[in-house]
């Protein structure tokens, strides 16, 4: 790697000719680096290294870093939404106008007066409060949720953080669905089934570690324990017999245990709520629960579960 070329790296694969060549020489080296496809042209004035990603070219072209939905999945927060356009953030006094080489097409612009620029693995990103704040702001509520709740989990940043970029009559939404984030939530799997039903009004509390079980997915109205089973974490044997020896801990402990797929829960906000309030309408209206009334056998189970 040349000095330039060195140069162009540090601005994450991307540049402005007026970044990186500051003289004659420069230059000319540039025009031979692009003749011999060490690099590429996008436009007049801008050189990329070749392989940099869609995301990050589009960034620096614009002058701009990244946020909001393209940061989060940067950053490695889940989210459940598949737009594919760049969301950069520039200053808020900042014009930018579409042209034939800098379309903005596939881009998203926000403006905001905070930015707080962050290199996370090679990439232009702000920081995880910054990208939190704009997409409780920017995406629907299960995408922003979902993004609130993984930043919160791993300890990126604070609600407090969040909230103080959060200020005035158009951020009354974000707040309220920063409200609705919970650090204790550890998948996006139990974000949406805590969201849909929460919707419902139903007590769900997230996380609980409960005597003789562990932690817990979701506990709902205090009885009922959803689990939200990703295959990735569910999938072996080990997992397996863990689960179902929970279960069982979980029904002797006066628990009644249930299990979402990760299937299930892509399904939906309806499929969700039916199959949790079936299982609690069945499960709490059930005249077959009963013990034995021979005497014996009560003798016998109460011996058999010691």
């Amino acid at each position: 790697m040349t000095a330039l070329t060195a140069r162009i790296d540090t601005l994450h694969g991307a540049a402005h000719i007026d970044e990186v060549a500051h003289n004659h020489h420069d230059r000319a080296l540039l025009r031979t680096a692009v003749d011999a496809g060490v690099l590429h042209q996008r436009a007049p004035g801008f050189v990329v290294i070749p392989g940099t990603s869609a995301h990050v070219v589009r960034a620096r072209h614009f002058r701009a870093h990244l946020t909001c939905l393209t940061a989060a999945q940067a950053l490695g927060y889940p989210t459940w939404s598949t737009d594919q356009r760049t969301h950069i953030v520039v200053p808020r006094d900042r014009g930018i106008r579409s042209s034939a080489t800098r379309p903005t097409t596939d881009v998203l612009i926000h403006r905001k007066t905070t930015i707080t620029p962050v290199t996370v693995d090679g990439l232009p990103l702000v920081h995880p409060a910054e990208v939190v704040a704009c997409a409780l702001t920017c995406l629907n509520a299960l995408d922003a949720v979902t993004i609130a709740d993984a930043a919160l989990n791993r300890r990126d940043t604070t609600k407090e953080e969040v909230a103080e970029l959060l200020t005035g009559r158009y951020s009354v939404t974000a707040r309220r669905r920063l409200a609705m984030a919970e650090p204790g939530c550890r998948s996006p799997l139990e974000t949406r089934t805590r969201l849909a039903l929460r919707s419902l009004g139903l007590l769900v509390e997230v996380a609980p570690v409960i005597e003789g079980i562990g932690e817990t997915d979701l506990l709902v109205e205090g009885w009922l324990i959803v689990e939200s089973d990703g295959y990735e974490f569910h999938s072996s044997l080990e997992q397996f017999e863990k689960d179902r020896c929970r279960d069982q801990r979980a029904l002797a402990a006066g628990y009644v245990p249930m299990r979402l797929s990760a299937a299930d829960v892509a399904r939906g906000e309806r499929f969700i709520q039916r199959a949790v309030s079936r299982a609690l309408l069945g499960a709490a209206r059930s005249c077959r629960l009963a013990l034995p009334s021979d005497g014996g056998i009560m003798r016998k189970i109460d011996h058999a579960a010691l």
